[in-house]
């Protein structure tokens, strides 16, 4: 102990280079959090938002259907979900694939004519297009032959590594009959 006060008193106090204290902090810091963690929550929750206000706008009449919030839902927090934008002069938007289903959130669609409707293709890396269901948009307010869409669909997703959309007859194909508009690549 007595040592140990000579010897250090016989050194003078020296301040470390500013580059050697910085790195020495950064050894023993913990890692900063990155600013975009809450971005899945801050995305599922806009989107239950947006799927609320639709459902709640019904006429008062029918109940509203919270079974296409529930199952977004399901998409959006789903730990393995993969997020996807699109867009190009026209369609533009987001798709979210998860283990158990699609959620597609797309504006700029193209305009339809009656007897016809979109519908979503899961397509495999090898194979044939999976059909996931048919949707129509709908108009945009104040937007001149804009449409949009928000569109669940429920099931099995493992085998896709591709998203796309087709205008098809009503009802939907088998197989697309036209060619897709928007096209995402997982």
């Amino acid at each position: 102990m007595v040592t140990t006060a000579a010897f250090s008193g016989a050194v003078k106090d020296v301040a470390p280079p500013k580059h050697l204290r910085r790195r020495v902090v950064a050894m023993v810091e913990p890692a900063p959090k990155r600013a975009f963690v809450f971005l899945p929550w801050a995305v599922s929750a806009m989107l239950a938002i947006a799927l609320l206000s639709v459902a709640v706008t019904r006429t008062k009449e029918t109940a509203p259907d919270t079974s296409k919030l529930a199952e977004a839902l399901t998409v959006l927090n789903d730990p393995v979900a993969k997020e996807v934008m699109f867009g190009d002069p026209a369609a533009r938007g987001r798709v979210f694939v998860g283990s158990k289903g699609v959620v597609l959130i797309a504006a700029n669609l193209p305009k339809i004519d009656a007897g016809r409707t979109f519908e979503l293709w899961l397509i495999p890396s090898a194979g044939k297009p999976v059909p996931a269901g048919t949707f129509q948009g709908e108009a945009v307010a104040g937007g001149a032959n804009a449409t949009s869409a928000v569109y669940v669909y429920h099931g099995d997703t493992a085998n896709a590594a591709v998203v796309a959309v087709t205008v098809e007859p009503t009802g939907g194909s088998a197989q697309p009959t036209t060619t897709p508009f928007i096209v995402t690549k997982l």
